[in-house]
């Protein structure tokens, strides 16, 4: 009962930090990309793909280590639409990834240099679609919990 509270409260931290880090990354995405905002963003992502890691691991020890058996999720379509929800918002954020790498390296070799409006204006819709969906892993999490589906 006690490794399920620790892998549960892992997961929860996990889950609610990833989300903390995706509405940082928006708020930089519309404040502009004056000073230090560039490298700010670029660790905000990587620390986005570390914590994101980490629900998944934390997620897949209470799978297999929780309170309720494996085959409590394993059968359960509402736990695999929430596993293919969280790989697309992951699927989502290679696009936003790999344009803030190149952004790092285009200011490094010129430290003037800002991205272009319309490549922020995208990764801004990006980044909201991402938060969007973001907000139906608790749902699916509680009817799942219920054992729905």
């Amino acid at each position: 009962m006690v490794l399920d509270f620790v892998l549960a409260s892992l997961h929860h931290l996990a889950v609610f930090s990833l989300f903390g880090i995706l509405i940082a990354e928006l708020l930089l995405l519309r404040s502009g990309f004056e000073g230090t905002a560039l490298a700010r963003i670029s660790r905000l992502d990587l620390a986005y793909g570390i914590v994101a890691g980490l629900v998944v691991v934390f997620g897949f020890l209470r799978v297999f280590f929780g309170a309720k058996p494996p085959n409590f999720y394993l059968t359960s379509l509402i736990f695999w639409t929430k596993i293919a929800l969280f790989v697309f918002i992951g699927f989502l954020s290679i696009g936003p990834t790999l344009r803030f790498i190149d952004w790092r390296r285009q200011v490094r070799r010129d430290s003037d240099w800002r991205p272009p409006t319309a490549d922020v204006r995208r990764l801004r819709v990006i980044v909201h679609v991402e938060a969007g969906l973001f907000l139906l892993l608790p749902i699916l999490a509680a009817a799942m919990a219920r054992g729905l589906g």
